[in-house]
C-alpha cells in the first residue's frame, strides 16, 4: 500500500512540473522592451461587456490575419499544467487556435520568456 501512495505522489509531482508553452507575437521594438522590463497588462473589453486585463498568449504563433502585430515571436514557458491556466483561457467556437489572457504578474511569477524569432 505504501508503494502505491508513493507512485501516486510521484505522478502528481510529475504533473505539477509539466511545462506549458504559449506564444506572443509582437514587433521587434516591443519584444526588446518585454525582454528588458517584462510584460505589461493590456486592458480592453475585447468584444464583451466587461473590462479585462492581461497579456494575450496563444497555443501557436499567430500572424496579422489572426490579430497579432509584428512577426517577432516570444515563447512563454510555464512550469504548470494546462488546468492551472484554465481560468485565463478565452474560448471562441470555431477558432483554429487557443488564446489566454494572462496577468503579467502571473507570467512574471510562473513563466519564463524567450525570444524565438
Amino acid at each position: 500500500m505504501n508503494d502505491r501512495r508513493a507512485n501516486v505522489r510521484a505522478e502528481h509531482l510529475a504533473c505539477s512540473r509539466a511545462t506549458m508553452m504559449l506564444y506572443h507575437c509582437t514587433t521587434v521594438e516591443a519584444a526588446h522592451v518585454i525582454m528588458r522590463d517584462g510584460f505589461r497588462d493590456a486592458e480592453g473589453s475585447y468584444l464583451t461587456q466587461k473590462t479585462s486585463r492581461g497579456v494575450w498568449l496563444s497555443d501557436r504563433p499567430l500572424d496579422c490575419n489572426e490579430g497579432a502585430e509584428g512577426d517577432t515571436i516570444l515563447t512563454v514557458s510555464f512550469s504548470c499544467t494546462e488546468a492551472d491556466l484554465a481560468d485565463f483561457e478565452w474560448i471562441e467556437e470555431g477558432k483554429p487556435y487557443r488564446e489566454w489572457l494572462i496577468p503579467s504578474s502571473f507570467i512574471q511569477k510562473y513563466g519564463t520568456v524567450e525570444r524565438t524569432s
